[in-house]
Order: C-alpha cells, then sequence, then structure tokens
C-alpha cells in the first residue's frame, strides 16, 4: 500500500468515526431539515463522499441511516413513563420526522411494530 492510500484509509476512518461521534453527541438527526449536504458540512466532507462512506462501509442509506438513529430515540422516549402524557405524535415530530405517517411507517419498517403497540408492550 502506497502512502497516498495509507493518507485516504486514515482520513476514511476518521470521517466516519466522525460521523458517529456526531451523530451520537451532537444528535444532529433530531433535525427534520438535516440533509446529507447538511451533515457533510458539519464534517467537513463533501455529501458524495460521505454518502459512499454511508452506503459503503455501514451498507444503508443515507435515510436509513438517519432513520435508524430517531427510531431509537423515539423508542427510549416511549419507554420513558415520564413521558406517558406525550403523544406518539409529538414525539415522531421531536425525534425529527415531518409527519405523524412517515413516523409511523418508519417505526414499523424497522420495528415492525407500531409506535403505539410499543408503547403498550
Amino acid at each position: 500500500m502506497g502512502l497516498q492510500e495509507d493518507v485516504n484509509t486514515e482520513f476514511h476512518k476518521g470521517l466516519k468515526a466522525k460521523l458517529l461521534t456526531i451523530m451520537e453527541k451532537e444528535k444532529l438527526y433530531l433535525d427534520a431539515s438535516l440533509t446529507i449536504h447538511s451533515l457533510a458540512n458539519q464534517l467537513n466532507s463533501n455529501s458524495k463522499y460521505l454518502s459512499q462512506l454511508i452506503n459503503n462501509d455501514l451498507k444503508k442509506n443515507f435515510v436509513l441511516f438517519v432513520n435508524e438513529y430517531r427510531i431509537r430515540e423515539a423508542k427510549r422516549l416511549l419507554l420513558d413513563k415520564s413521558n406517558n402524557n406525550i403523544t406518539i405524535e409529538s414525539i415522531g415530530y421531536d425525534v425529527g420526522f415531518k409527519s405523524k405517517s412517515a413516523f409511523n411507517a418508519v417505526f414499523k419498517k424497522i420495528t415492525n411494530q407500531t409506535p403505539s403497540e410499543f408503547r403498550n408492550n
């Protein structure tokens, strides 16, 4: 492996680590207007390279990558008994979805349950 390949590999690993850290720590997925372009800007990268990294390394597309974080956060909120007075629709908006129907559809696709079924079980 040449020096340039070593540099590229290290850059790639660093960007992936930075991506995962920024998603966990800064919770960018809560922003309903998050795009691959805005995320790439946060990482000082370009959207094409970031998209390839997500597709090739994480084996998913950008939308699924973000939605998995959103659903994980929604599940946490739905399980928290102190949130029982908060509507499911409100939780969907809080975690970054733009509509109740989008939240319900993605939640069901990822968990095989509706948010209501998840909360009540």
